[in-house]
């Protein structure tokens, strides 16, 4: 299955959800909230775990995690970036992190660990905002129409 039609099929399976657009959207932003940390292998699970606390559409955290998987590279050097607007690391800094593996430095890495962590902590929340508003405002526009539309050719 190509990327467009696995990204046509999961848009449809989260359009098809018996749930507020809230609840959907909600479910859809933790879902996309756990790939700005790295949580590898259990992001499903805190996704779902987040949605279930939250009172939110917990299949469309599954469909989330899958929709946003491809962006977490996105999510984590933006995390960077961000991070490093606030503690200015300097260039050569990273650059010695990342390429002296055998002079291991813990200050190195906890400089730029701090830059990652503030960005992180800043892109998730803001990220949960604008996933969740596109979300329930693309949920609340083109729900009705897309299952009138699927009803009749099929």
């Amino acid at each position: 299955m190509n990327k467009r039609r696995r990204l046509k099929y999961y848009l449809l399976k989260l359009i098809r959800l018996k749930d507020s657009p809230k609840a959907v959207a909600g479910g859809l932003a933790w879902g996309g909230f756990v790939h700005f940390y790295p949580v590898f292998g259990v992001g499903p699970l805190l996704a779902v775990t987040m949605a279930k606390l939250s009172r939110v559409n917990m299949a469309a955290a599954t469909v989330g995690w899958v929709v946003f998987m491809p962006l977490f590279p996105f999510f984590f050097y933006l995390n960077y970036l961000i991070g490093n607007l606030f503690m200015r690391v300097p260039a050569e800094d990273l650059k010695i992190v990342m390429q002296s593996f055998i002079n291991f430095r813990i200050e190195d890495y906890l400089l730029v660990g701090k830059a990652f962590i503030i960005g992180s902590l800043l892109n998730s929340l803001i990220g949960l905002i604008l996933i969740w508003t596109a979300g329930y405002f693309f949920l609340k526009r083109y729900r009705k129409r897309t299952q009138e539309f699927i009803r009749d050719t099929l």
